[in-house]
């Protein structure tokens, strides 16, 4: 277990090497967090409600899947493919560590430093518009969510791991990663409530994996969604994992046979 604290421990010391990028990066989506809430606001400034969202309920939603985006989200694919193409990746093929548990730790180390961020930046955000925020105090509630925010932050560092393998076929990930990003965010209820959209598109959020991460959590902060829907969405995280699990493990011999083929 020592081993792999001290994984978090240098991930979380990189990190603090590289703060003012970090605290830049989060200014940036403050900003972009800000500009969304001005927007809605026009929106709402000619009339009460929107689809069965107030302005309130629909301010909340930003700010509340704003704060569990920034948790759950990585960009491990970069070091993956990185290690895969320079040959880096060799040097875990002969230590008693997976590669996927090393990932899985650094990454717990990375979202440590993240998450302070994310939760004091999200704070002052809503400290700033207070007025307009919903809070809400249900414990099951609150403790569901805090279940499938752990669960989609697993969920999105699978996927992650997946892309960043593409590379032992191909050097160029980095396209795929953002086609996928857009598409994840638009199912996910990140540009605006899934649900302002046809019944199909909802549908199809609750089948992928992706709403997991935004909609279906803030769905539930507004009580807009029960505790039992809830627990049905957990389910099918759950199913999410083991497949994706079983498709790593797949791609994973698969790739190192292409790996190893190549002499490096």
């Amino acid at each position: 277990m020592k081993k792999y604290l001290a994984i978090i421990k240098a991930t979380w010391q990189r990190a603090l090497t590289y703060r003012i990028s970090v605290i830049s990066y989060r200014i940036g989506e403050m900003f972009e967090v800000f500009f969304l809430i001005l927007l809605w606001s026009a929106i709402y400034s000619t009339q009460d409600v929107l689809k069965g969202y107030n302005l309130r309920e629909m301010l909340t939603y930003i700010l509340f899947g704003a704060l569990i985006t920034v948790v759950v989200r990585n960009w491990m694919y970069e070091v993956v493919s990185k290690d895969i193409k320079d040959g880096t990746l060799s040097q875990f093929l002969v230590k008693p560590i997976s590669y996927l548990r090393y990932m899985l730790f650094r990454e717990i180390g990375r979202i440590s430093l993240a998450f302070i961020l994310s939760v004091s930046t999200q704070l002052f955000m809503i400290l700033i518009f207070s007025d307009r925020f919903i809070f809400n105090t249900s414990y099951l509630y609150l403790l569901e969510i805090l279940v499938m925010v752990g669960l989609a932050f697993i969920t999105e560092m699978f996927l992650s791991y997946l892309i960043g393998m593409v590379a032992f076929w191909t050097d160029e990930v980095d396209g795929i990663f953002t086609t996928l990003d857009r598409l994840k965010r638009f199912f996910a209820g990140g540009y605006f409530p899934i649900n302002l959209l046809p019944a199909i598109y909802i549908k199809i959020s609750f089948i992928l994996p992706f709403g997991y991460s935004f909609f279906v959590p803030a769905q539930l902060y507004l009580k807009k969604m029960d505790l039992a829907t809830g627990l049905k969405g957990i389910l099918v995280q759950i199913v999410w994992i083991i497949l994706l699990y079983l498709i790593i493990k797949l791609v994973w011999r698969r790739g190192l046979k292409r790996y190893e083929g190549v002499g490096i």
